[in-house]
């Protein structure tokens, strides 16, 4: 029996929990005493790498060409992800908060609506996981992290404390 989707799918799992336990622990309570535009910039900017969702694209980096139905969204969606995640830094470190923030919540919904629709595609298209070649990190280690900073970035929008 292969246990290669096990290993992955535990890596990722694992990936989740270890960045949830490094940011609630480390991250989080320093963030919660910023203004909600200061405690935001900092979750952005871990999005500013998700270009490397692009070498789901590039055969050599990955093993074999990865199926395009998943590495296209990924690639394209990281890619958009990114400028949206770009643009709010910037917009909230300019002082438009207002816009700011109304780019941050398109951002974030765009990107976990990018990690989900990989979450649910992946596994259906994607065959061989030895495929991902060296990108196996990518899903494993990024995009735990990519994951945790959505959920810190909806509670940093809703936080009605943070001003």
């Amino acid at each position: 029996m292969d246990h290669t989707l096990l290993f992955f799918g535990l890596s990722t799992v694992l990936g989740i929990v270890s960045w949830s336990v490094i940011v609630q622990t480390f991250a989080w309570p320093k963030l919660q005493k910023l203004s909600k535009t200061k405690a935001l910039q900092p979750l952005l900017a871990i999005h500013f790498f998700r270009y490397f969702g692009t070498t789901f694209l590039i055969t050599g980096v990955v093993a074999h060409a990865l199926p395009y139905g998943f590495a296209g969204p990924a690639a394209y969606g990281d890619l958009t992800t990114m400028l949206l995640a770009l643009l709010a830094f910037v917009l909230l470190g300019r002082g438009y908060n207002k816009e700011g923030i109304a780019v941050t919540w398109l951002f974030n919904l765009v990107g976990m609506f990018d990690i989900l629709l990989a979450f649910i595609s992946g596994p259906l298209t994607i065959h061989n996981l030895g495929d991902f070649g060296a990108t196996y990190i990518v899903p494993t280690v990024y995009v735990p992290l990519l994951f945790v900073s959505h959920i810190y970035i909806f509670k940093t929008l809703l936080n009605k404390k943070m001003k």
